[in-house]
């Protein structure tokens, strides 16, 4: 960037990343595509004119221009500056500027995020909706990231993390976000940011107080627009806010030009209190009360105090223009003196909190959640009602919920054991929510961030709730399920422990039959399909390559593991049987292509399943003495992503899974069918089949975080699942229930008498 101070950075010099799993270790490689390579040439003129900058600040588009086009400038740019300088305005600038489909791949910003009131979850989470993926933590965020494609993220308002109730957010989102995010080589981060302490990365720094970066005389012309008396420009410049606010104050309002920005602030307010009319100093007061949230001129009407919609009108004239749709009392210190007149929270809250809240409501409830945790009372209440959960504003909630640190920190630290058959924790303290509640919010965090719809959130809600052993959080987790529309229900769940859960796959052989195989970390415990309980004793072994891709158990006891590399181990068993490991291997030599994908299946006759990168699935039934086959078709454009198998008709039922999104079924004995069954514009993460009570049962799950189950026969049923994070395995057991694994946790949902769920997708 141009006269922009920071220690030069090139995104060319790096060779690629390494993905890593939450414990830290390296997992895979992911190559730079930009290293070595030559820098293209951009067109000489932009796509389309730029919109326009005022308050002078066309020096520091340009330069902000300059650095997003530069591939050797740092990757982090930093915009400082005092508030009310200007800085949230000039990335919204710079984003309506450089949209993401900009025919110049140099002129491209791909998300814009506001982090006022996030906490790190909410952040990360708010990310990956703005990305188009689900993610529950930033080790799932960057996974989504580290394909190679260059993104460029804008990040407003990282000083008003956690909404000031959260003093120590800003630092914690820059460590356990966006210092990772800053290891992928070819993804770029502007933030704004006034603090220089919170970063370790180079950066480019655009610091807006500095006069460098706004032309006096295109600053001096913006001010004379703004009232009808003169405004002293030089003693305002550079800052927007100071001239903004000058407008709305009488004339004649002293500002020394040598003091720092922030004097000049305070020195204003009270200029412009002073010449406010009486009648709108109430409304205002009101409005500084509400501060740290997102407040319209319906809501803020409706705030004790505030005189209704026709006093707040008249008062709407002498604050500050909406930013983003939200009124606000500046500067902040001079608002937080405000509040102090304001309503005390009983006040506000019968005054806001609606009789039976709906979708319409989320800014109000989120306003009463906030205002609660800055004036120290209890939500607890508010926190374990239903219709709150699913209304409210998800990062108000997350917030009330991150306010209770010790309760938080024991339900969603990945370093910790929390509630669920791999662990215990201490007690809980009084006065604060349930821990498997916050739990249960956490891991629903993703899909109800980013789900419209109620019944969305409910059912992921519903689902993570489901088996706790309180009466209260069961009578809450029904409630749930029934606000959600559908008649299916999860029975049991239970979060992830300090490894995320990465392999599901069913159990089979002597000692493992009907079980379920669960890859957390390196672990793979069993635990049982019906209660979802850890099964003690039973065969637990650990995998010795982080890169395990697939699981599968053969029918004499054998485990076999499927690495990245698709090369196949044979875990279990020690012993002399050796059937299905020696048809696997018959099976993987007879590939031409890379294994991607694999399964088994037990019964009168076994089989062993493939999937390659070329897009075929193989087979070998009859494992003791049968021969491999391959698909007459290639089914997939791409590598197989998942397989499953079951006995159907007498004969075997593939189904899979590929990159390209479609899922296919194939029976090797007879003509391949012609379409596929299912298809999405989205990878799938894991297929399942199973013919309970001799009805065909099929499931598939998606990178884009929904999972799919159709029941067929002569009354079909379609369900769609959206349960906070995209599945990384599924099994469906004889009796019909669909085990989930996601990388947050397990869970086991009975689908006997489902509906289909009206939130659909495709």
């Amino acid at each position: 960037m141009p006269g922009v101070t920071g220690a030069s950075g090139d995104d060319q010099s790096v060779p690629g990343a390494w993905q890593l799993d939450a414990g830290g270790r390296p997992v895979r490689f992911w190559p730079n595509p930009r290293h070595h390579a030559p820098v293209q040439k951009q067109p000489a003129a932009p796509a389309a004119p730029l919109p326009p900058l005022h308050a002078g600040r066309r020096p520091a588009g340009r330069a902000l221009l300059g650095w997003l086009g530069d591939p050797h400038a740092p990757r982090l740019c930093r915009i400082a500056g005092s508030s009310g300088s200007g800085r949230t305005h000039l990335l919204r600038w710079l984003t309506a500027a450089c949209p993401p489909d900009s025919p110049r791949t140099d002129r491209r910003v791909d998300v814009l995020l506001a982090a006022d009131g996030l906490t790190p979850d909410s952040f990360v989470w708010q990310l990956a909706r703005e990305l188009g993926t689900t993610a529950a933590d930033v080790h799932e965020l960057i996974e989504t990231l580290t394909d190679g494609v260059p993104r460029v993220l804008a990040v407003t308002g990282l000083d008003r993390a956690g909404a000031g109730l959260l003093p120590d957010a800003p630092q914690r989102i820059v460590e356990k976000v966006l210092g990772p995010l800053l290891t992928v080589p070819w993804v770029r981060i502007v933030v704004e940011c006034e603090a220089s302490d919170l970063f370790d990365a180079r950066a480019a720094v655009l610091d807006l107080d500095q006069p460098q970066w706004t032309d006096p005389d295109a600053y001096a012309q913006w001010c004379a627009s703004l009232a009808d008396h003169p405004l002293p420009a030089a003693a305002l410049y550079p800052s927007p806010a100071l001239a903004l606010l000058a407008a709305r104050t009488a004339p004649g309002a002293p500002v020394d030009p040598a003091a720092p920005p922030a004097q000049k602030a305070e020195t204003l307010a009270e200029a412009w209190w002073a010449s406010l009319p009486e009648t709108a100093r109430a409304p205002i007061v009101a409005l500084a009360a509400a501060a740290g949230g997102d407040v319209d001129a319906d809501l803020w009407g409706a705030l004790p105090n505030s005189g209704g919609p026709t006093a707040v009108h008249q008062a709407a004239d002498f604050v500050l223009p909406p930013q983003n749709g939200a009124l606000r009392v500046w500067p902040r210190t001079f608002a937080d003196r405000l509040a102090l007149w304001g309503p005390d929270h009983p006040t506000l809250r019968q005054a806001l909190l609606p009789t039976a809240p709906g979708p319409h409501d989320s800014a109000w409830l989120g306003l009463v959640l906030r205002h609660a945790v800055r004036s120290g009372t209890s939500v607890v209440d508010l926190l374990s009602d239903p219709a709150v959960l699913v209304h409210a504003d998800p990062a108000s909630v997350t917030l009330a919920f991150a306010a209770h640190q010790q309760a938080f920190a024991d339900a969603t630290s990945p370093d910790r054991l929390r509630t669920g058959p791999f662990g215990r924790v201490g007690p809980e303290r009084e006065g604060d929510p349930p821990r498997r509640l916050i739990e249960a919010w956490w891991l629903a965090g993703p899909v109800v961030t980013a789900a419209a719809g109620p019944g969305v959130r409910a059912s992921a809600l519903h689902t993570w709730l489901a088996g706790a052993e309180q009466p209260e959080l069961g009578a809450l987790a029904e409630q749930l399920g029934m606000m959600a529309g559908h008649t299916w229900r999860a029975r049991w769940s239970f979060g992830r422990r300090i490894e995320q859960v990465h392999l599901l796959a069913a159990g089979h052989g002597p000692d493992a039959e009907g079980r379920l195989l669960v890859g957390i970390g390196r672990a793979v415990p069993t635990v049982d399909p019906s209660t979802g309980s850890l099964i003690q004793g039973a065969g637990r072994f650990v995998l010795d390559d982080p890169s395990t891709v697939a699981l599968a158990a053969g029918e004499d006891g054998s485990a076999h593991a499927l690495y990245r590399d698709g090369s196949i181990n044979s875990i279990l068993p020690e012993d002399d049987s050796r059937t299905a490991t020696e048809a696997l291997v018959r099976l993987r030599e007879s590939l031409e292509a890379g294994a991607t994908a694999m399964a088994a299946s037990s019964g009168p006759r076994p089989v062993m399943v493939l999937g390659d990168d070329t897009g075929h699935v193989h087979a070998i039934p009859a494992v003791d003495r049968g021969e491999p086959r391959r698909s007459d078709t290639q089914m997939h454009r791409g590598p197989v992503t998942a397989v499953d198998v079951t006995g159907y008709d007498n004969e075997h039922l593939v189904i899979s899974g590929g990159q390209d999104g479609t899922v296919w079924t194939w029976m090797p004995d007879r003509y391949p069918m012609t379409a596929p069954i299912l298809a999405r514009d989205s990878p799938v993460t894991a297929v399942a089949v199973a013919t309970p009570g001799q009805r065909l049962m099929y499931a598939a799950a998606w990178e884009d975080g929904l999972t799919r189950v159709v029941l067929t026969g002569t009354d079909p049923v379609t369900c769609d699942l959206r349960l906070g994070a995209r599945a990384v395995g599924l099994a469906i057991t004889g009796a019909g229930r669909l085990c989930v694994a996601t990388a947050a946790g397990v869970l086991g949902i009975d689908l006997a008498e489902t509906t289909a769920l009206p939130s659909g997708g495709n």
